[in-house]
């Protein structure tokens, strides 16, 4: 499936975010397969105004996120959506670095999605070498009007070329029919 609209909101607010977020010393890629712990491990809202959390609270996180806000919130198909944030990142994020997209609607996968970290982070304006202190970035992403109505959930870690977790972050939204 081609990584485009709701997928790209939130590859691109990953993106923008492990720039923004989280160090850990896991050693291995994640197993998307195991979706029942994902759904059950804790997570923390960040703060401002979207639907996206920190997950993987046990992993030491490279990135104090200050806030990330969509607009509009929740998002809307067929229009555009604004997102913001800021953080601080406290290790220098370099060329090879990716990230894991999952988007499940229900219980189906519909996309599974290695990209590049470097390359999402140059259309939100930033480039690789990502160096360590505060961050900011924005971002409008045009979201197709035909995404199917229902409840998608996502969740996106991004690694550094050494398959280090930077960050995980997770979001459930609902479209609605209209």
């Amino acid at each position: 499936m081609k990584f485009s609209g709701f997928a790209y909101f939130v590859a691109v607010a990953a993106a923008a975010t492990s720039a923004v977020d989280a160090l850990s010393v896991q050693q291995t890629p994640l197993d998307f397969e195991n979706q029942a712990a994902v759904a059950a491990a804790p997570t923390r809202p960040i703060p401002g105004k979207s639907p996206v959390a920190i997950c993987d609270l046990d992993v030491k996180q490279l990135v104090d996120i200050k806030y990330l806000n969509i607009n509009p919130n929740p998002p809307q198909k067929g229009e555009d959506l604004y997102i913001e944030g800021e953080g601080y990142l406290y290790d220098t994020i370099t060329e090879g670095a990716f990230v894991e997209v999952e988007v499940r609607y229900g219980f189906i996968r519909l996309v599974k999605e290695t990209i590049d970290l470097c390359e999402q982070l140059e259309k939100a304006d930033h480039s690789c070498p990502l160096e360590k202190g505060t961050i900011k970035f924005s971002k409008s992403v045009e979201l197709p009007s035909e995404i199917p109505p229902g409840k998608y959930n996502v969740v996106a870690r991004a690694f550094k070329e050494d398959y280090t977790e930077i960050t995980c972050l997770t979001a459930s939204v609902e479209f609605s029919r209209s």
